[in-house]
Formats: structure tokens, sequence, C-alpha cells
């Protein structure tokens, strides 16, 4: 009987502790589509507070820049150049998310377009900008749109959605590793539009 008490605790300890410490995500910014409304040699720059400082993000649309190196993307940790990366022109621009991971407060953001999204965040380990999710390397269907949100559950997810379904991929942070981990979700998912904040 004492063991079977005991296991009962246990569980009922998990459960209570998965539900009241469990990791979610907010989005605390986006800016949809933002380079379609950039004119040639202007920027959108935005500051966030971090655990580690001040983060600067700035993206220029380029006037003299081939088209594949239109967009000038720049992040700053105060004043420490974190990145500086040129992306391609592409159909309906891009979009940047900001996104807060609550139990510890550490900001993770996305760029995205209609072929690509990319998770970055500032590594105090490595000590630079690092690139955690892709979505090159998730598979997913030919001409599936991309994006990492975080939904009204406070999960962080990455999907392809393509004729109002999508594929998902859920994503927790693992401090040991200080990487994400992730979980297949499957297809056939509402569109993501439904379920985002």
């Amino acid at each position: 009987m004492k063991t079977f008490v005991a296991a009962v605790l246990s569980l009922f300890v998990m459960t209570f502790a998965t539900v009241c410490f469990a990791e979610t995500y907010e989005m605390v910014y986006e800016a949809p589509n933002f380079t379609e409304g950039l004119k040639n040699e202007q920027a959108l720059s935005e500051t966030f507070s971090t655990p580690h400082g001040l983060l600067k993000i700035q993206a220029r649309k380029l006037l003299q820049a081939k088209s594949e190196n239109q967009l000038h993307f720049i992040v700053w940790l105060d004043e420490k150049r974190l990145d500086d990366a040129h992306y391609p022109k592409v159909e309906n621009g891009y979009t940047v998310r900001v996104f807060k991971n609550k139990s510890n407060s550490d900001l993770f953001f996305s760029l995205e377009s209609i072929d690509r999204a990319l998770l970055f965040g500032y590594s105090p380990v490595n000590k630079k900008l690092e690139i955690y999710i892709d979505s090159l390397n998730y598979a997913h269907e030919n001409g599936a749109v991309p994006s990492i949100v975080a939904l009204k559950n406070g999960d962080l997810v990455l999907a392809f959605d393509k004729d109002n379904k999508s594929k998902r991929y859920r994503f927790n942070w693992d401090a040991k590793k200080s990487w994400f981990g992730y979980s297949d979700l499957g297809k056939d998912w509402p569109s993501i539009s439904k379920d985002k904040q």
C-alpha cells in the first residue's frame, strides 16, 4: 500500500511540476512583411532588454545591392556587433517576430519569408548570435510556407502551412545542452494562423 501511495504522490508531483513550471513562450513583437514597406536605404530598427544586455536588431533595404543581397541584417548586444548578414529580396518581404521564454526571460527572434524561417538568439555560453532553428533542416512539403510562432498555449512551434493545413514541430529549451530540442507533431493540423498568439 505504501508503494502505491508513493507512486501516486510521485505522479501527482510530476504532473503539478509540469503544469506549473512548463516552459512557455510569449510573442513580444511582430513586424509582418516589414521589408515590403521599406524604401531603399531605409531601416527598421528595434531594441529589446534581455538578461544579457540590450539587443538591437536592424534591417536595411539596400539600393545598390544585387537582389540576392538586398536585405542587410545587423544585430548588436549593447555596443558589440553580433551578426552582419545579407539576405535576398523575396516575394511579400520578410517578417520579424520576437519571443520571450517566460521561465528565464531569454529572447529569441525569427526572420521569415515564404521560403525560409530562421530563429536566432544570443548564446551567453558561446558569446555569439546562434541560429537555433532553420526551416530548411526540417521535413516538409514542397511549396509549404514556414513560420515560427508562439501558440496561444505558450508552445514555440515551427509550422509549414499549405492548403490551410500545417505540419508542426514543437521546440523546448534544453538548459544542459544550451540548445533547443524538438518533437515532430505531425501533419494535418489546421493553419497555424488559427492557433498563434
